[in-house]
């Protein structure tokens, strides 16, 4: 063997060794403490290449995620970096979970519909997945089919929703989109029932009691019934996120 033979195969195994990944790792921290985030990404980047059994992988793909996600942001290159990760850790419920969350809001924001809702039921059907976050999942899935125009569809992701939220903040964020489905499904009577129910809930989101009685105002003016809408609007006066609404709507009703 040349001595040009020795020293590149010398420079190949010191490279492939666990203590020159471990170095490359270690660069890749302090490059990210540092906040020069594209050298990092480029350490990160060939740690992964080059260390297919790594331990530290895991911690690898969250730090590349962070940096598309808020650094860059660039969520084309994160729902790509989650995709891979999520290959990677798919038998791993828990890691699995926090991946597809991720990838499920990454989706979501980029308004990735069919994506997005593919990765959402993903969850929802997860096996041992996050059992108390189920009920997000499915509001979040809702609110995608609302978006569509698909108001049936959202109607049983919220039903579904509701029925899965652990407490009133939560029921009160999924009876308030249940009441606007049945709304665009143009049933008032069940939109007023379920509005009622957000209104009766002790623990309810003070602003999402308040835009539901104005919802609730809404359709009982549709339904001829003024004083009980001008109540409602009196009784939100201080609590509704747009005051100068409220008055405009008491003025409209005199």
């Amino acid at each position: 063997m040349t001595r040009i033979a020795c020293v590149l195969l010398a420079l190949t195994l010191w490279s492939c060794s666990p203590t020159s990944q471990d170095v490359m790792l270690g660069q890749a921290e302090e490059e990210y403490a540092a906040g020069n985030y594209l050298r990092a990404e480029s350490l990160y980047e060939r740690y992964l290449e080059a260390n297919p059994q790594g331990e530290e992988r895991w911690g690898a793909w969250q730090r590349l995620t962070n940096i598309a996600m808020n650094v860059v942001g660039d969520q084309r290159k994160a729902s790509a970096l989650l995709e891979s990760a999520y290959l990677e850790y798919a038998d791993n419920t828990e890691r699995a979970a926090g991946i597809l969350w991720r990838l499920a809001q990454v989706y979501t924001d980029l308004r990735s519909w069919d994506q997005a809702t593919e990765t959402w039921l993903k969850l929802i059907d997860l096996r041992g997945g996050p059992a108390d976050r189920v009920w997000e999942a499915h509001w979040n899935l809702g609110k995608i089919y609302q978006f569509q125009g698909q108001y049936a569809m959202a109607k049983d992701s919220m039903l579904s929703c509701m029925e899965l939220a652990p407490d009133d903040a939560s029921r009160s964020r999924c009876m308030y989109e249940l009441a606007q489905a049945f709304s665009f499904l143009k049933n008032r009577e069940q939109a007023t029932s379920w509005l009622e129910k957000l209104l009766a809930l002790e623990d309810a989101e003070p602003e999402l009691r308040a835009l539901g009685a104005y919802l609730l105002a809404e359709l009982a003016e549709a339904d001829g019934d003024i004083p009980r809408a001008r109540e409602l609007l009196e009784s939100i006066r201080d609590s509704y996120p747009n005051p100068k609404v409220i008055e405009a709507r008491l003025k409209h009703l005199l």
